[in-house]
C-alpha cells in the first residue's frame, strides 16, 4: 500500500515537471515568435552639456510615422523614463512596434525630449532621426538632444534676448559667446581670450546692448535685429553685431541662421524663373526638428532637411496621393523635383527665401 502511494506521488511529480517544461518551451517559443513579428529600434539618448537635469524630470522617446504633412505624427511606440540623481542621461532606449503597423514607403523617425518637473521643455531632438524599417531592427547610435531655454536649467530668458547667442566676424577673426552667466570673448583668431559676467541687456528700438568690462577693458556688444551676411561665406544671420573692445570696433553677424527659416509659412512665387500657375499655392514650413512640410500645388508633402554650415539639403519629399488637373500635377512634380535637389539657401534683400539647386535653378518664396 505504501509502495503504491509512493509510486503515485512520483508519477504526479513527473507529470508536473513535464507540464512546467512544456509551459517554459511554449513561453520561450511565444517570446521568440513575438520578437520575430516586431520591429525594434535602439538608441542612446544624451546631451553634451555638463550638467544634471533636475530630479523629477522625464525623458520621453517616441517612434513616429511622419509621412503626412497636414496631420499630426502618429506615435507607434513610446518610452518614458523618470530622471533623478541616480538616473541621468545618457539613457539606452529600446522601442518595439508590431511589423503589421508599419506601412511600406512611409517615413518614420525617432523623437526625444527631456522635460523638467513642471513639464517645461529643457532638451529636445532638433535633427531628423530617420528610422529605416526595411529590416527587423535599426540601431541609431547616439541621439544628441539640444538645449532650449524654456525649462528650469538656469534662469528663464526673454526670447527677445536669446541665450546662448554667438556673434563672429572676420579680418581679424573674432568670436563672442553670450552664455547663461558669462560673456566669453576670443579675438585675433582665438589667440586672445577673456571672459566677463553677463550683465542685463539694455534694449533700444530694433536691438539691445551689453555693457561690461573684460580684463579691465571696456566692452560693448551691440546687437541689431537686422539681416546680416557673413562677409566671407555669405551666409545669412538674423542679427547685425558691432563689438567694441577698449575702443576698437569689430563688425560681424550673430544669432542662429535657423531662426530665419522656422516659425514662418513661406509661399512660393516662382519656380526656376518660369513663374507659377495663377491662383495655385505652394508653401514651405520649416520646423526645429529637421522637417519641412506644406502644400505642393495639389497634395500636401513632408520631407526631412539639414542645415549645416552654408548648405541646406532636403531629403525624400513624400506627398499625399490626391489627383488634380494635369497642369497642377505637372507643377507639383516640378516643385518636388527642385526641392529634392536644393543644396543652399539665401534670404534676399527684400526678405525672399531663395532655395538653389546644384545646377543653379531656384525656388523663390516670401512670407
Amino acid at each position: 500500500m505504501k509502495l503504491k502511494k509512493l509510486f503515485t506521488l512520483a508519477t504526479v511529480a513527473l507529470l508536473t515537471l513535464a507540464a512546467c517544461k512544456q509551459e517554459t518551451v511554449e513561453s520561450t517559443s511565444n517570446s521568440e515568435e513575438a520578437a520575430a513579428q516586431s520591429f525594434t529600434v535602439t538608441a542612446e539618448v544624451m546631451y553634451r552639456e555638463r550638467m544634471l537635469a533636475p530630479p523629477g524630470s522625464s525623458l520621453t522617446v517616441t517612434l513616429e510615422d511622419v509621412s503626412i504633412a497636414d496631420k499630426a505624427s502618429t506615435v507607434l511606440a513610446e518610452q518614458i523614463i523618470g530622471i533623478d540623481k541616480n538616473a541621468q542621461l545618457p539613457q539606452k532606449i529600446t522601442l518595439q512596434v508590431p511589423k503589421e503597423e508599419l506601412v511600406e514607403n512611409h517615413a518614420y523617425a525617432l523623437r526625444a525630449k527631456l522635460e523638467d518637473p513642471d513639464g517645461l521643455l529643457m532638451w529636445t531632438t532638433t535633427e531628423h532621426q530617420k528610422v529605416d524599417t526595411s529590416q527587423s531592427s535599426h540601431e541609431l547610435g547616439q541621439v544628441i538632444l539640444k538645449r532650449v531655454q524654456s525649462g528650469t536649467v538656469g534662469n528663464k530668458i526673454n526670447s527677445l534676448y536669446p541665450i546662448p547667442f554667438t556673434a563672429r566676424g572676420n579680418e581679424p577673426g573674432w568670436l563672442v559667446e553670450v552664455k547663461q552667466n558669462t560673456i566669453d570673448i576670443k579675438t585675433n583668431y582665438g589667440q586672445n581670450t577673456m571672459s566677463a559676467p553677463r550683465p542685463e541687456p539694455q534694449p533700444y528700438k530694433g536691438g539691445y546692448k551689453y555693457h561690461f568690462e573684460a580684463d579691465g577693458k571696456v566692452a560693448i556688444l551691440d546687437i541689431q535685429r537686422k539681416l546680416c551676411y557673413d562677409d566671407m561665406s555669405g551666409r545669412p544671420h538674423p542679427a547685425r553685431v558691432t563689438f567694441a573692445l577698449d575702443g576698437k570696433l569689430h563688425q560681424g553677424c550673430g544669432g542662429d541662421p535657423l531662426e530665419l527659416l522656422v516659425g514662418i509659412e513661406w509661399v512660393v512665387e516662382d519656380l526656376a524663373n518660369t513663374g507659377i500657375i495663377d491662383s495655385s499655392r505652394m508653401t514651405l514650413n520649416f520646423d526645429r526638428e529637421g522637417r519641412v512640410h506644406g502644400l505642393a500645388s495639389c497634395n500636401s508633402y513632408s520631407a526631412g532637411y539639414q542645415l549645416t554650415g552654408e548648405t541646406l539639403t532636403v531629403q525624400n519629399p513624400l506627398a499625399t496621393l490626391k489627383a488634380c488637373a494635369e497642369a497642377l500635377m505637372n507643377q507639383e512634380q516640378k516643385f518636388l523635383d527642385l526641392l529634392s535637389k536644393v543644396n543652399r539657401y539665401d534670404i534676399g534683400g527684400k526678405g525672399a527665401l531663395i532655395l538653389t539647386t546644384e545646377d543653379g535653378k531656384t525656388i523663390t518664396a516670401r512670407h
